[in-house]
């Protein structure tokens, strides 16, 4: 018997996600292929004395392959595996011949191979990849000062990487209602339930109010440019994008798309320099 190789221990806790390369070769698919190897070998080989208990040795061997059968089906999310290796530790627990560990083996695998069947793989392309797999790099300073973003920005770029465009467009601008609601509290007002429009409105009130009653001084002229350019850019964002793609008048593609997250990274990252939540 061929010993089981060592599968990583992270590769238990994965099933639906991002996997680099990487990651699928040098974990659970590693273990499958493996496995499916060693099943058909034992399926196919007669020792003499088939009929004879496995010794220690081998049934540590047995065991091992048996780990990396549940480490793989945890992986692709399999749930009649799990239950074919369970009976076959209960055997073992009995005493359990080479014969018939050759045809558990057999039926393991078939059970495997069926369930493969079901599962479904996803490659990125190149230059999507790439962006997706940098993204927290990338959104470093955004996801530092509005960290409740999160979300919406992984779905976001996400989404763009998988070739839905609009519906990345869509997260991008709930990634900007996080900076709105930062720069509404930072005069003094509350974004809750009012559209784009009546909160940008209250904040260039405030914003007049504001260079009125400052000293003069370069203090004054710094916070009113800073507080100018983030209420103009926002009113940007509305009408370019978030008005379109919010009432269903807009469909995005990649180029389009890649633009709009351009825009909105670079300004929820400098953003990030002066608000956070």
């Amino acid at each position: 018997m061929i010993a089981a190789p060592k599968i990583a221990e992270s590769s238990q806790q994965w099933s639906v996600g991002l996997w680099s390369l990487e990651d699928v070769i040098n974990s659970s698919v590693v273990g499958l292929c493996a496995l499916c190897s060693q099943l058909m070998l034992e399926q196919l080989v007669r020792e003499p004395g088939g009929d004879q208990l496995l010794t220690d040795d081998e049934i540590a061997t047995v065991e091992g392959w048996l780990q990396v059968t549940l480490n793989v089906a945890r992986s692709f999310d399999m749930k009649a595996v799990p239950d074919r290796v369970a009976l076959i530790k209960r055997q073992i627990g009995f005493g359990i011949t080479q014969a018939r560990v050759a045809s558990e083996y057999r039926v393991l695998r078939e059970t495997i191979e069926f369930e493969m069947k079901g599962q479904l793989i996803y490659r990125y392309p190149s230059v999507e990849g790439s962006v997706l797999f940098s993204w927290e790099e990338d959104w470093e300073p955004a996801l530092s000062g509005f960290p409740s973003a999160k979300d919406d920005i992984l779905a976001a770029i996400d989404l763009w990487a998988l070739q839905h465009s609009t519906a990345a467009v869509f997260h991008l601008m709930r990634v900007l209602e996080h900076g709105i609601r930062a720069l509404a509290k930072d005069v003094g007002k509350t974004f809750d339930v009012q559209n784009w429009q009546n909160i940008l409105d209250e904040i260039e009130c405030e914003i007049r109010n504001q260079a009125k009653a400052l000293p003069r001084g370069a203090a004054k002229s710094e916070r009113l440019q800073f507080l100018s350019t983030a209420a103009k850019e926002f009113h940007f964002f509305k009408d370019g994008w978030r008005n379109y793609v919010a009432h269903n008048r807009a469909v995005y593609d990649q180029h389009s798309a890649h633009s709009v997250m351009d825009h909105v990274r670079s300004f929820m990252n400098g953003l990030s320099l002066h608000l956070s939540e």
